[in-house]
């Protein structure tokens, strides 16, 4: 098989996995463009802030929710406003900028996408790792980690 086809498998593969979480989980079930709307949520929030630095960290606001995403403000705002409605996330008026607002995490958000991560992403990783052998996965994971970091430098 040649990579092609293999990565139209492996595309194939991981939304299976998706499919079978919104499956099980209908009324608790995300798309992945919201997922990854929370993941960039709870990755700004769990960054490691720099104490001495007089620079107000702004990560949770809408605009770098949108820079991260890749997307429009308003493109943003919309997901923002329909995870805030399923109280996924919260909006927090920033201390700093009284015109700007953090986006945080409502527990029951912080649960659900935990939980979504583990199902999809960690049962994956289960999967390859007993599949593969010990070398053969660690080569897996550093090949996957190199292209990701490659195209993931090319679109910053």
């Amino acid at each position: 098989m040649d990579l092609e086809n293999s990565l139209i498998k492996f595309q194939r593969l991981i939304s299976r996995r998706w499919d079978v979480q919104a499956f099980e989980n209908k009324e608790s079930s995300l798309s992945y463009s919201e997922f990854e709307y929370l993941l960039c949520v709870h990755i700004a929030e769990n960054a490691e802030i720099d104490p001495t630095s007089d620079k107000h960290d702004d990560s949770t606001h809408l605009s770098a929710l949108a820079a991260e995403m890749q997307v429009q403000k308003s493109s943003a705002s919309l997901m923002v406003n329909k995870l805030e409605k399923r109280k996924l996330i919260y909006r927090a008026t920033c201390q700093y900028d009284a015109r700007a607002q953090h986006i945080l995490l409502t527990e029951k958000g912080r649960k659900l996408f935990l939980s979504i991560q583990s199902s999809v992403y960690k049962s994956l990783e289960k999967s390859f790792k007993s599949l593969l052998e010990d070398e053969e996965y660690d080569n897996f994971a550093k090949s996957l980690a190199k292209i990701c970091a490659t195209y993931s430098n090319e679109n910053d």
